[in-house]
């Protein structure tokens, strides 16, 4: 999809436990004209992770990636 000049888009990001969700959508109607999902990179590598001991955390490097990556995506 090329987004053309003049047209209006409204861009939703969702951070979960583990990826983050975008959503593009067409201001005019409403339709959804892009998305994409993106597991934290630290995450699925096991990292900052001990599930015996029922912790789970997030890298804050993983939430600019996964915005920098789900953005290109959904655009």
């Amino acid at each position: 999809m090329a987004l053309r000049k003049g047209e209006s888009y409204v861009l939703g990001l969702d951070y979960g436990s583990d990826s983050c969700r975008a959503v593009l959508i067409d201001a005019a109607d409403g339709s959804e004209a892009g998305g994409a999902v993106m597991n934290y990179p630290r995450w699925t590598k096991g990292l900052f992770c001990n599930p015996a001991a029922n912790q789970f955390r997030q890298h804050p490097q993983d939430y600019i990636d996964v915005l920098e990556g789900t953005v290109r995506e959904a655009v």
